[in-house]
């Protein structure tokens, strides 16, 4: 199977929340699925800004509901949305 390359969106509850650790808490479930390949912060409004990952995952191990969900438990987070999935055609 084809490897993917997905892009999640990660929103804070609010302005004051650290994003260091919902950064690392949400590396830390990126990495039980796949090669995390980047790593952003997004200005949204307000003074909120969101964290932007880029991750490689294979395609067989289906879609990224479960991730979400998973990522969705950690404290502070809004909402987590995927912005982008990109079938590669080679090896990441």
């Amino acid at each position: 199977m084809a490897q993917v390359a997905v892009t999640l969106k990660i929103l804070p509850e609010n302005p004051n929340i650290k994003l260091e650790e919902i950064g690392e808490a949400t590396r830390q479930i990126l990495n039980k699925h796949g090669k995390i390949a980047n790593i952003r912060i997004q200005p949204i409004a307000y003074g909120i800004n969101a964290i932007v990952f880029t991750f490689i995952m294979d395609e067989s191990k289906g879609g990224t509901e479960k991730i979400e969900e998973e990522i969705r438990k950690i404290k502070g987070i809004s909402d987590v949305s995927v912005d982008d999935v990109t079938r590669l055609t080679e090896e990441f």
